[in-house]
């Protein structure tokens, strides 16, 4: 299961895209904001003051920033936050700060407007998202809003899952069978998710911190994944202005509508970077 100390890999990951090799489902990164994650958050934002959970190496940052008046991004990863800080120099208003991997005490308390962590805590077990979730209930203002793309891959912890981890076998050595596995589905479609959390405990555990989970859209993850191994969960304080009961939809059709953003960015994600050259 990825541990904290696992997580801190990823300071040592090469990061050759500054991270939006991750977005290739998608065609680009501004194209998957625009089209998968824009339209999810603009009820809330642009908002005053703006916590990034996890920026890596800033993929989301910078759309972050130009809708904030103030930006802090914390990270557990020093090599992440010291690449956030020359990449986003010219921001001001943008802070970066390194924590141990559940502290949001950088972070004033009844502050935030809007928090988002988005492609980061699907790789933290259910103890980390318990420990920014009580963070978060301090930290948000009174009408602060969060979005937290976190695993749900705990739904599936059965035989088959248990199969998929007996089964992974090093693909550069068996590169038949590893192909023949992931056509399966049988390996390598948990894209090393949490396998501690689901959507439903982390609405339990947001509840028991103080805040309501007023939306949870249950998704597949990966290229031919038909497995709902994410989630998308929108919290609040108790007596926010946005508080409700919850609402749940599970959407299977996430990444077809990854693939027809990736269709679409041939044509206006060529126009800006032919206006860029």
């Amino acid at each position: 299961m990825p541990s904290i100390q696992e997580n801190r890999s990823w300071g040592k990951y090469s990061w050759p895209e500054q991270g939006d090799e991750w977005s290739r489902d998608w065609g680009d990164a501004e194209t998957q904001w625009f089209a998968s994650i824009f339209p999810r958050i603009h009820r809330f934002f642009p908002a005053p003051r703006v916590l990034e959970i996890a920026p890596g190496y800033g993929r989301w940052s910078g759309f972050l920033i130009g809708g904030a008046t103030e930006y802090i991004g914390i990270d557990l990863n020093n090599e992440c936050i010291s690449a956030c800080r020359d990449r986003f120099s010219a921001a001001k208003h943008a802070t970066f700060v390194v924590n141990d991997g559940t502290s949001l005490a950088a972070v004033r308390d009844n502050s935030i407007d809007f928090a988002f962590s988005f492609d980061s805590l699907v790789h933290c077990e259910i103890d980390v998202i318990e420990a920014y979730l009580v963070e978060l209930s301090h930290k948000l203002s009174p009408n602060g809003v969060a979005f937290l793309h976190h695993s749900n891959l705990g739904e599936f912890n059965g035989a088959l899952l248990n199969l998929s981890r007996l089964l992974r076998i090093p693909s550069d050595k068996w590169r038949l069978t590893a192909s023949v596995l992931r056509r399966l589905q049988l390996s390598f479609w948990d894209h090393w998710r949490a396998p501690s959390v689901t959507a439903q405990k982390v609405a339990d555990t947001g509840r028991t911190a103080g805040l309501a989970c007023v939306g949870q859209e249950v998704i597949n993850w990966g290229r031919h994944n038909w497995r709902l191994v994410d989630c998308l969960s929108t919290l609040t304080r108790f007596g926010s202005r946005w508080e409700r009961q919850n609402v749940v939809v599970r959407n299977s059709y996430f990444m077809a509508e990854a693939r027809s953003a990736h269709v679409v960015s041939r044509i206006y994600a060529s126009i800006a970077a032919e206006l860029n050259n």
